[in-house]
């Protein structure tokens, strides 16, 4: 496969509001030459954000696409239209996810009930997130630097967890392990992408990464009094879309967070 474009293409998921949509803010005023592919589970939605990115004086190219990361159909869509029109993609940011408040349990007590809302959760917040990046991993393959950031959280760290003070009064069993299991693929994706370069020597070595943006002001945590804006939230995944360039943060298999400016690798 070869690249239709040298400008750096970045896809970000649920992109249209939130985190999503100020990781594309934050980086379009830093890379403005890059172009940034809004994923939106509704394509209207998505066309109000590219606009409203546009408001706020972004200067960049903005393509809303519908994709719906649970929907294979528009994954593939996706994927087709990246092919054909720019033949490489650069930067896969899978921001995508869901609370268990998004699908609660119609009966807490029933066992099917629980089955489902959990399994509805999990299909979002992990399979999903593996399912786009095996699909995108040839166009990742055809860029130069790719990298794959997984937006995941504190939640995610087990060496934190255990420490109850650290979670005491946020726990969610079902969001945090779903976001342990994330933890979990993007180390198995790295190794796997490790094996496949020292067996092939080829170029194109992605380097995944997973990331924890903090407790945020955004409908995804209720608007929670206290929290960190979403622009604070998309700083650690765009220092790494964007330093990474410098060799700051050189091996992909690693967790980051980003608190007063500091970035900082945290232990799994």
């Amino acid at each position: 496969m070869s690249a239709k474009t040298e400008k750096k293409v970045v896809l970000v998921t649920g992109a249209n509001q939130g985190l999503g949509f100020e990781i594309i803010h934050v980086a379009a005023l830093r890379e403005p030459e890059s172009i940034y592919i809004l994923g939106s589970r509704s394509l209207a939605k998505g066309h109000e954000a590219a606009q409203e990115l546009k408001d706020l004086g972004v200067k960049s190219e903005v393509v809303p696409v519908k994709l719906d990361v649970t929907d294979d159909g528009d994954i593939q869509a996706v994927l087709d239209l990246i092919t054909s029109t720019y033949g490489k993609l650069d930067v896969l940011i899978n921001n995508a996810g869901i609370s268990p408040l998004a699908h609660p349990p119609s009966s807490p007590t029933s066992l099917p009930s629980l089955r489902e809302a959990y399994t509805y959760l999990l299909n979002t917040n992990l399979i999903s997130v593996y399912i786009i990046s095996k699909a995108l991993l040839p166009l990742l393959h055809a860029a130069k630097d790719p990298k794959v950031i997984n937006i995941t959280s504190g939640l995610a760290s087990m060496e934190f967890n255990l420490k109850a003070a650290f979670v005491r009064g946020l726990r969610s069993l079902e969001y945090g392990s779903s976001k342990v299991a994330l933890n979990g693929v993007t180390v198995h994706m790295q190794a796997a992408e490790n094996d496949r370069v020292k067996v092939e020597g080829v170029q194109g070595h992605v380097r995944f990464w997973a990331v924890q943006p903090g407790i945020l002001r955004t409908a995804f945590n209720g608007f929670r009094e206290g929290a960190k804006s979403p622009e604070q939230g998309a700083e650690v995944a765009v220092r790494l879309l964007v330093d990474g360039e410098e060799g700051k943060y050189v091996l992909g298999g690693t967790y980051w967070k980003c608190d007063v400016d500091v970035m900082e690798e945290v232990p799994w």
